[in-house]
C-alpha cells in the first residue's frame, strides 16, 4: 500500500512539473486534428463536423490551460496565499512582513541576490558591516545592474569607529573583522573605478558611503520609493558571528514598518559620509587588494585521472560555520555512505599569481580556512605544520603566508582529511568539506 502510494505521489508530481507542456500538447493536439481532418474525412461524409467540433473543443482546452498556466494560477495562489496569511497571521499581514527568517543561510535560501536584482527598474540600496558577500560573491552582478542604468548605493560601517571596536571585543578581540572592513572598501573601491572607465551609455551610478553611527545593523532593498519596493532587514544590531541574525522582509504596505525602516536607512545615508574622501587612508600608497575564496575556481585532484579538476559546492551541514564570501567545497556535492565509514584523503588547491616581481613587497597575504575533519597545507614547496580543521569554532584559522610566496604563480594545497566512522547510518553523520579565503595586498 505504501509503495502504491509513493508510486501516486510520483506521477503527481510528474504531472504537475509538466503541466505547461502537456497544455501545449493539448492544444497543438487538437488543432492539429482540426485542420488535418478535412483531408481525413470527405467533405460529405456524416463524421467530418463531429470530429471538427470535438477537434475544437480539445484546442480551446489546450487554450484555457495555458492561459491558466501561464497567467492565472501564480495569480490565484498568491491570493490564496494572502488570504491564508491574513487569518494564521494577521498582525505579521498588517506590518507588511513577508517572511522571518532566523539566520542568513535561511534567508539566503529564499531570496538569492540572482532573483533579488532580477527584478530592479530603478535603485539598489544595501547597508551593512562590511558587506564582504556583497564585494565578491556579487559584484560581478553589481557591475551588470549599473552599467544597465540602475542606481547602487552602498553603505558600510566606518573601520575606524568606535562600533568597530564595541563589535570586535564582542567576537573575541580577534582584528579580523576591521580587516574585512578595510578589504571590503578597497574591492568597492577598484569596481567603482571598472564602472568609471567602462564606455557605456546611460550608464547608473555606485555611490559607497562609510558611517559611525549605531544601530550597525544590515539590510537589502530595491527601488525603495516606489509601490512595488522590497527591503530584507536585520531585526537587531549586528553583534558579532556568534550570534544568530533574524531577518525579515517588508513590503511597501499602507502603517506597516517598511516606511519605519525605509527612513532609518535614509537617515544612517545622510549621516554617512562618501568613501571618496577616506580614499588614500584606507588604500595606502599604490597597493592592490585582491581576493581569492573557494567555490567554483577551486580544484581538486582526481587520482583516477591523474588531473586537476573543478571542485564541487557541498551541500551545507547543519554544524557548519562558514566564511563571508566563500562557499564549502569537496570532489563531489555530498559524501557517500561508504567514504563517511572508511573515511577519506582529498587535494585540493588555489592558484593566483603576485605581478610585477612583488613577492618579496607583498604586505599582506592572510588566509581564512576551516575544513572537516582536518586538513594540511602546503604554500608552494613549504608545508605548513599545523592540522587545520575547526568546522564548527567560532572564528576559523587565520595564517600569514606572505614570507612563502615568490613571483608568478604561487599554488596553496589543501589536503583534506575526514576520519573514518565506520558505526554510522547515514553520510550526513560524516561529512566531509573544506572552506578558505584569501587576502592578498600587493603593490601596484
Amino acid at each position: 500500500m505504501e509503495k502504491t502510494n509513493k508510486k501516486s505521489l510520483k506521477a503527481r508530481a510528474w504531472i504537475r512539473d509538466r503541466i505547461l507542456f502537456l497544455a501545449l500538447i493539448i492544444f497543438v493536439s487538437g488543432a492539429g486534428l482540426y485542420i488535418s481532418s478535412s483531408k481525413l474525412f470527405p467533405a460529405h461524409s456524416i463524421w467530418l463536423h463531429p470530429v471538427k467540433e470535438f477537434a475544437l473543443l480539445i484546442a480551446m482546452i489546450g487554450v484555457v490551460s495555458l492561459g491558466y498556466e501561464l497567467f492565472l494560477r501564480e495569480l490565484t495562489f498568491s491570493e490564496y496565499k494572502e488570504a491564508l496569511q491574513e487569518i494564521v497571521n494577521p498582525h505579521a499581514v498588517r506590518l507588511g512582513i513577508q517572511g522571518i527568517y532566523k539566520n542568513r543561510s535561511e534567508i539566503g535560501q529564499a531570496h538569492t541576490f540572482q532573483n533579488l536584482f532580477k527584478d530592479v527598474k530603478h535603485e539598489i540600496f544595501i547597508g551593512g558591516t562590511s558587506l564582504l558577500s556583497i564585494s565578491t560573491g556579487s559584484r560581478d552582478l553589481l557591475k551588470e545592474k549599473v552599467l544597465s542604468g540602475i542606481k547602487v548605493r552602498l553603505l558600510v560601517i566606518d573601520p575606524e569607529s568606535e562600533i568597530v571596536e564595541i563589535i570586535t571585543r564582542q567576537i573575541g578581540g580577534k582584528a579580523t573583522f576591521k580587516n574585512e572592513i578595510k578589504t571590503s572598501l578597497l574591492l568597492l573601491q577598484r569596481l567603482q573605478e571598472e564602472i568609471a572607465e567602462a564606455d557605456v551609455p546611460k550608464k547608473g551610478t555606485m555611490e559607497v558611503h562609510i558611517y559611525q553611527t549605531i544601530p550597525a545593523h544590515s539590510f537589502f532593498s530595491t527601488d525603495v520609493d516606489e509601490p512595488h519596493g522590497i527591503i530584507i532587514t536585520d531585526l537587531g544590531p549586528y553583534l558579532g558571528r556568534n550570534h544568530q541574525r533574524p531577518s525579515m522582509m517588508l513590503i511597501n504596505k499602507k502603517k506597516g514598518l517598511y516606511q519605519q525602516y525605509r527612513e532609518l536607512n535614509q537617515t544612517l545615508w545622510e549621516e554617512s559620509v562618501p568613501l571618496e574622501s577616506e580614499t588614500k587612508k584606507l588604500s595606502g600608497p599604490k597597493t592592490k587588494t585582491q581576493v581569492f575564496t573557494s567555490g567554483k575556481a577551486t580544484q581538486y585532484y582526481n587520482p583516477k585521472t591523474g588531473q586537476w579538476e573543478k571542485a564541487s559546492l557541498c551541500e551545507l551541514n547543519g554544524r557548519w560555520r562558514g566564511i563571508q564570501g566563500s562557499r564549502w567545497v569537496w570532489v563531489r556535492d555530498q559524501i557517500s555512505l561508504e567514504e563517511a565509514k572508511t573515511g577519506s584523503q582529498h587535494k585540493f588547491r588555489m592558484q593566483f599569481d603576485v605581478p610585477n616581481k612583488g613577492a618579496q613587497r607583498v604586505k599582506r597575504a592572510e588566509l581564512y580556512v576551516r575544513s572537516d575533519d582536518t586538513c594540511h597545507i602546503t604554500v608552494n614547496d613549504v608545508s605548513l605544520k599545523q592540522e587545520y580543521g575547526g568546522a564548527d569554532y567560532p572564528d576559523p584559522f587565520i595564517i600569514n603566508f606572505d614570507k612563502f610566496l615568490v613571483d608568478g604563480t604561487n599554488t596553496v594545497t589543501f589536503e583534506v582529511i575526514n576520519y573514518a566512522k565506520p558505526d554510522i547510518e547515514s553520510p550526513e553523520e560524516n561529512p566531509s568539506g573544506l572552506i578558505y579565503r584569501l587576502h592578498l595586498e600587493v603593490p601596484e
